[in-house]
C-alpha cells in the first residue's frame, strides 16, 4: 500500500477545518450528604444513589452510582457541549435512590430523593466551586433534604462534533 503525505496533510486540513468552536462545560459532581438522617431515609448505607442533570434541550447525563456509606461520593465529571454560549443557563439536578422497586410509584425503580438547580458560570474560562440544597416536596413545603457539592468549567474549544445543542 502507498503512502503518501500530501493525501495523508490534505485529510488532516479537512479534519480541522469541519471541526466548531464550541462552549464545554465540565461539571464535577464531588458528593453529597445530609443535615441529619431524615427518618433512615438519606443517606442510608445500603442504598445506591445516582444523580441526573438535565440542561434546557432536555438532554440527560448521569453519574454512575454511588453507594451511601454514610454519604454518597461520586467525584465524577459530567461534560456538556452548547453550540452557543449557555451563560445564564440552568441544569436541573436530581438524586434518585436505584433499585426502589418495592416502593409505590416507582415502576422505574428510581425514587427521587431530592431535586436542585445549579446556574451555568456568567464568564468563559470561569472555574465556579458551590454546594448546593437540593429539596424535595412534602406536601405543598419544599424539605431541604441534603447537599451536593460540586465544581463548574466552562471553556471554548475547537471540536470534531455535530450532535450538539
Amino acid at each position: 500500500m502507498y503512502f503518501s503525505l500530501r493525501n495523508f496533510n490534505r485529510s488532516l486540513n479537512n479534519f480541522n477545518n469541519n471541526r466548531e468552536e464550541v462552549y464545554v462545560m465540565k461539571l464535577l459532581i464531588e458528593k453529597a450528604w445530609s443535615i441529619t438522617l431524615v427518618n433512615d431515609t438519606f443517606p442510608h448505607p445500603r442504598n445506591i444513589y445516582r444523580v441526573i442533570v438535565n440542561d434546557e434541550s432536555g438532554r440527560e447525563f448521569k453519574t454512575n452510582i454511588g453507594v451511601g456509606k454514610p454519604a454518597p461520593v461520586w467525584n465524577e465529571v459530567i461534560e456538556i457541549c452548547f453550540k452557543k454560549s449557555p451563560v445564564k443557563e440552568k441544569l436541573k439536578l436530581m438524586v434518585v435512590r436505584e433499585n426502589c422497586y418495592n416502593d409505590p410509584g416507582t415502576s422505574t425503580g428510581e425514587k427521587v430523593v431530592g431535586r436542585a438547580t445549579i446556574l451555568v458560570p456568567d464568564d468563559v474560562q470561569c472555574k465556579k466551586d458551590g454546594v448546593i440544597e437540593f429539596v424535595k416536596f412534602d406536601g405543598i413545603e419544599n424539605k431541604v433534604k441534603g447537599f451536593i457539592s460540586y465544581r463548574i468549567l466552562l471553556t471554548k474549544e475547537r471540536r470534531h462534533y455535530t450532535n450538539i445543542n
